[in-house]
């Protein structure tokens, strides 16, 4: 040691310079873009798959609503009835769900649709009955042979027919 207290050079601990490392520049990158798309594509197919679900019960319910409403006002039940099914494709178009497997179908009220028995729609007055809109849905990317059965959404509107109706 120096008479002021400074250490000698030979006192000090010699610093050794840090090993050369691996060039890794990109990697994260790398990782982030592959992780990122193993992600990214069943969460994109879920949301989407979610998307077509919510599209298709909307234009169910829509259409069921649509379909009730336009029997109660129909002069006839044949009349009803067929503006009902033209009504509930319009429903379904407009939510892009295909309607070639649109089914229409009258059932007592609070009876499931999918194991009820169809009863015949009628307007007398005070008649109460359920009308179902049944439509087959295809989720996206998926085959039908997937599936097993096909996929269908049901819309349910309880029709009640006016007590003070006239016979028109």
């Amino acid at each position: 040691m120096k008479p002021n207290g400074c250490p000698l050079s030979e006192d000090r601990p010699s610093v050794t310079p840090p090993a050369p490392q691996a060039d890794e520049s990109g990697r994260a990158l790398i990782e982030v873009v592959v992780l990122g798309v193993l992600v990214l594509i069943p969460v994109l197919y879920i949301l989407l798959s979610l998307v077509r679900v919510q599209a298709a019960t909307f234009a169910v319910t829509q259409a069921a609503r649509d379909s009730g409403r336009a029997i109660d006002g129909a002069p006839t039940i044949d009349i009803g009835i067929d503006r009902a099914t033209a009504i509930a494709a319009i429903a379904l178009a407009d939510q892009n769900v295909p309607n070639d497997g649109i089914r229409l179908q009258f059932v007592n009220p609070g009876t499931t649709c999918s194991t009820a028995n169809a009863i015949v729609p009628t307007l007398s007055p005070g008649a109460v009955y359920d009308i179902c809109v049944t439509a087959i849905i295809k989720l996206p990317g998926v085959p039908t042979v997937l599936t097993g059965s096909r996929n269908t959404v049901t819309g349910v509107y309880t029709v009640h027919i006016s007590e003070l109706r006239e016979g028109r």
